[in-house]
């Protein structure tokens, strides 16, 4: 008697499960108000752009949208709260390169791959390999002349050691047969203000982080990472013309819980690619330099591209140390 109690309470549970399961995929969408969560402070670089994406975002919609900063960890406070919301496309996390980085060795029980359900690409940066304009070197080349002649005594500066400004500068770098030693920095403008002081040669940093002291004229521009001339930077080499195969840079995707329902994900990818053509997103753009290179993927390429970088970035932090 106890079994047969057991198997029906089990049966029940089942169906509940299979009618909330249902109830979430049929129900109207959306009924309520949208979260999304920008797991950095208000003002950085993510924050600004998933504001810049939510205003051209908000006339489409039908219900309030929500902006939620939930900085901490590195990123992924904000990541394994969305984990832990149900997978009913109300929340949505604002993915960035740390978010692949972290999936390589996790600070929490939330894994960007395992996860989460893509819903676009949005953004794909350009990095800007820079040094002071006072220096004694004028090209890459001559950094490369030098880096090759002695090993490790070429200094790039850059904030997050074993994150993406240490991965981008000495991967950069060994791909062009270069040992660099990276320099940490609590933040961009010490970085700077090491270069300017003579303290480190250079760093790889955003060029929208970069370009007012290039225009200055305080900093020299000597390449950027990409596959072609950046047009806010038209006499800097990128770097395939200059023979390097090595166009990685910062990426800021959306993404949703696993097991969302295809309807909802599909959705929000229309909606949200409709948004990226709104007079206040485009500005963002041009204001940011971000038009030089396509920032959409699909979900499917995008998982694809996270896919690929995660196993980049686990050879990378093998090769530093960082992970065993």
């Amino acid at each position: 008697m106890k079994r047969v109690r057991i198997l029906f309470l089990c049966v029940g549970l089942i169906g509940l499960w299979i009618v909330g399961s249902w109830n979430i995929a049929s129900a109207e969408y959306p009924e309520r108000a949208i979260e999304i969560i920008v797991p950095f402070g208000v003002g950085g670089g993510s924050d600004t752009a998933a504001r810049a994406v939510a205003e051209g975002l908000k006339p489409l919609l039908k219900v309030p949208l929500v902006i939620t900063n939930m900085p901490g960890g590195a990123a992924t406070k904000g990541m394994l709260h969305v984990a832990q919301q149900p997978a009913d496309g109300y929340t949505i996390l604002a993915v960035t390169t740390s978010h692949l980085i972290d999936a390589v060795q996790p600070k929490t029980r939330a894994h960007i791959l395992r996860d989460f359900d893509p819903i676009m690409r949005i953004q794909w940066d350009t990095t800007t390999v820079f040094i002071s304009a006072e220096s004694k070197f004028e090209t890459l080349k001559d950094l490369l002349e030098y880096g090759k002649k002695n090993p490790r005594l070429l200094k790039f500066g850059g904030t997050s050691p074993g994150g993406w400004a240490e991965i981008q500068t000495v991967a950069f770098f060994k791909k062009l047969g270069v040992e660099v030693t990276f320099v940490p920095f609590a933040a961009g403008a010490e970085t700077k203000a090491a270069i300017l002081g003579g303290h480190i040669h250079g760093a790889c940093e955003e060029l929208a982080e970069t370009l007012p002291l290039v225009k200055a004229g305080k900093l020299r521009a000597v390449a950027v990472i990409m596959e072609k001339r950046h047009p806010a930077l038209p006499d800097v080499p990128c770097t395939a013309e200059l023979g390097v195969d090595y166009t990685h840079g910062l990426m800021r995707a959306w993404a949703v819980r696993k097991g969302t329902p295809p309807d909802r994900i599909k959705y929000l990818h229309d909606v949200i690619k409709k948004a990226l053509d709104a007079p206040v997103y485009k500005k963002f753009v041009q204001d940011n330099h971000l038009y030089a290179r396509p920032g959409y993927l699909s979900p499917e390429d995008t998982r694809r591209y996270w896919e690929d970088e995660v196993r980049f970035f686990t050879g990378v932090l093998k090769e530093l140390g960082y992970v065993k």
